[in-house]
């Protein structure tokens, strides 16, 4: 059987219908080369680490229409090194996968580690609790049709992702109406905290071969609120309150970062007219602060000037050839 190679949203490239096993991508994401994103990930000494395995019934869903000429099918990637085969059009928690039969999962992480969070870890050593009771979620509301989740929207080259087949990156940025989806964390399955929309980030660096070991990729939100979940019961509510707590104290906000640069083994199944690709989540939840308006502004537009500053000088060297040719 022929193997095709799908790069995926949310920082992993991996393999349909074979798994292949490749040597462990050690190199880190240089942010410096991104030129559309504004937006980048914050450091904080404030995080929980989160994981999520296909095989625990969790992760996350990269998906697309089968129909190959539907809109929501994805791209192929043009980028330098690229494997040409493309990116899925939507993504999605496991607990929004379209893939029959249901996988029955209810979040998308485990918490498997904290660091800093001072008044959640009390809480939670004190009540015998451990972490991976806490989980994270993300994806189309329950009552949403699939197609709500976060997407490429038009899936346009210069609008909705940005490659060039003379660089090795690319970058993506996923949407939806905010009032279709939800980022959340939980305990046990009831959502205790719910965070504020953002648009999902994916940066892919395709390495200096088409081999998939040396591809990096990372995905990121933005700084986003954390609220607490009304008419919760007396233990989850104070439960909240400790992390809302920490979030405090930390600046206010809170920003999902994965971080999982390694080829990832995953399973490919169908549903609901859409294929699937299954696979695991591994990053964490920062609390950092929530810049000023006028700071987003500020970023905003040194991204758009940068953008066009970029499609001048290109436009000037067609120009160039042009008349030189």
């Amino acid at each position: 059987m022929r193997t095709h190679h799908i790069s995926i949203f949310l920082g992993l490239t991996t393999s349909v219908a074979v798994v292949v096993h490749l040597p462990v991508q050690a190199a880190t994401f240089n942010f410096d080369q991104l030129q559309y994103i504004p937006s980048r990930p914050i450091d904080s000494a404030y995080r929980l680490n989160l994981l999520g395995t296909p095989s625990e019934k969790q992760g996350y869903s990269a998906f697309f229409n089968l129909d190959s000429s539907a809109p929501d099918y994805g791209h192929r990637d043009i980028s330098l090194n690229a494997s040409g085969n493309g990116a899925p059009y939507y993504t999605t928690g496991r607990q929004g996968s379209p893939e029959v039969p249901s996988s029955g999962a209810t979040r998308t992480a485990n918490v498997t580690e904290i660091a800093g969070f001072p008044s959640l870890s009390s809480y939670l050593t004190s009540n015998g609790i451990a972490p991976s009771n806490l989980g994270f979620g993300y994806g189309q509301k329950s009552d949403l049709s699939f197609t709500t989740t976060w997407n490429l929207g038009e899936d346009k080259l210069g609008q909705d992702w940005f490659a060039s087949p003379t660089s090795k990156i690319e970058e993506r940025i996923y949407k939806a109406n905010s009032d279709d989806v939800e980022l959340f964390l939980s305990y046990g399955t009831n959502k205790i905290v719910s965070f504020g929309y953002s648009n999902i980030y994916s940066a892919l660096d395709y390495g200096a071969t088409t081999q998939l070991f040396d591809d990096i990729d990372v995905a990121y939100t933005d700084p986003i609120k954390a609220i607490k979940v009304s008419e919760l019961d007396p233990f989850a509510d104070a439960l909240a309150d400790a992390f809302l707590q920490d979030i405090a104290v930390a600046g206010g906000g809170v920003q999902v970062v994965i971080e999982d640069n390694v080829v990832d083994d995953s399973n490919f199944v169908t549903g609901n007219g859409f294929g699937v690709i299954n696979l695991r989540f591994i990053g964490s939840l920062r609390a950092v602060a929530i810049p000023e308006s006028s700071s987003v502004l500020g970023l905003l537009m040194f991204g758009a000037l940068g953008a066009v500053s970029c499609f001048k000088k290109r436009k000037t060297r067609i120009g160039r050839q042009f008349r030189g040719s």
